[in-house]
């Protein structure tokens, strides 16, 4: 654990007054698979966390406490939008400077201070990591019932090599040749939804490559692990189309390409995913 978990009963315990108030986990960024116990190479799902990141700050502005279950070192809500800030500051004067072409830079500095107090970053490495931070974050979050919504974004190993079978030291490669043999990881969406939160609004994503595939497998997910939503998107259009598909409906896309939001040329997908997540989940906490 690369946090401490008073942080995370600290925050908690600072807004249990609000009887009404919704919760989001937000998992963010990709998961790493060592290949040694101490570790120097590994396996890693490639992600830079620009959807979790932006998801943050939507969730944030409509009103939930959010808890960023990140990658460490990847991007974060309002200041992954400034990568380059460093090359714009200007000196003007002793310890003061001026900052060049970043207009909206105010208005984050703005709304990352606002919510400050209502957000909470925990980060993870390895998929060890995530797994079972995660049950534990969750486990923590259960007496929110269905107002905790668990918003799985972040990118997971499919496969991984037990504890057991790793070698202690670096691998070396004048032992001649690499064999790697990967083991199937397990499932952690399914011990979120039937072990640890059980009444929780669960939103999961499904990214493939092949279009074929993409409905078909995430109607499987629902049925499979019981839980609400899967957020279907392939690789090459994830940031222009992504299609809701829940039990029993007819898949709902939002595409940023149709002529509904022709005119909304700077809108954000992650913005109507958000818009319309808390909507669905409004209406399961009322059921």
């Amino acid at each position: 654990m690369l946090w401490n978990p008073d942080d995370l009963k600290s925050f908690l315990d600072r807004h249990t007054k609000d009887e009404n108030a919704k919760i989001v986990v937000i998992t963010s960024g990709g998961t790493a698979v060592p290949l040694e116990k101490n570790c120097v190479r590994y396996i890693e799902n490639f992600s830079n966390g620009t959807r979790g990141a932006i998801s943050a700050e939507k969730f944030l502005e409509n009103g939930y406490l959010v808890i960023f279950f990140h990658r460490a070192n990847s991007l974060q809500p309002y200041s992954h939008r400034f990568p380059d800030l460093f090359n714009h500051l200007k000196p003007a004067g002793e310890n003061k400077f001026t900052v060049n072409d970043y207009p909206n830079l105010g208005e984050m500095i703005e709304r990352k201070h606002k919510y400050a107090d209502r957000i909470l970053l925990l980060p993870f490495n390895s998929f060890d990591d995530y797994k079972n931070d995660l049950e534990y974050i969750c486990h923590a979050c259960a007496g929110y019932k269905k107002r905790l919504c668990v918003y799985l974004a972040a990118a997971v190993s499919d496969f991984y090599i037990d504890a057991e079978q790793l070698p202690e030291h670096k691998i070396q490669s004048a032992d001649g040749g690499l064999n790697l043999k990967l083991t199937i990881a397990p499932k952690v969406l399914r011990r979120i939804v039937k072990d640890f939160v059980p009444e929780a609004f669960v939103v999961s994503f499904k990214l493939e490559t092949d279009p074929s595939v993409l409905v078909e497998k995430s109607k499987k997910a629902i049925k499979e692990y019981g839980h609400q939503i899967v957020i279907a998107n392939m690789l090459k259009t994830r940031k222009r189309r992504v299609t809701f598909i829940r039990a029993n409906e007819d898949p709902f896309p939002i595409d940023l390409d149709s002529p509904e939001f022709a005119e909304k040329a700077d809108v954000e997908i992650e913005e109507l995913i958000i818009e319309r997540l808390k909507k669905l989940h409004s209406n399961y906490c009322h059921v």
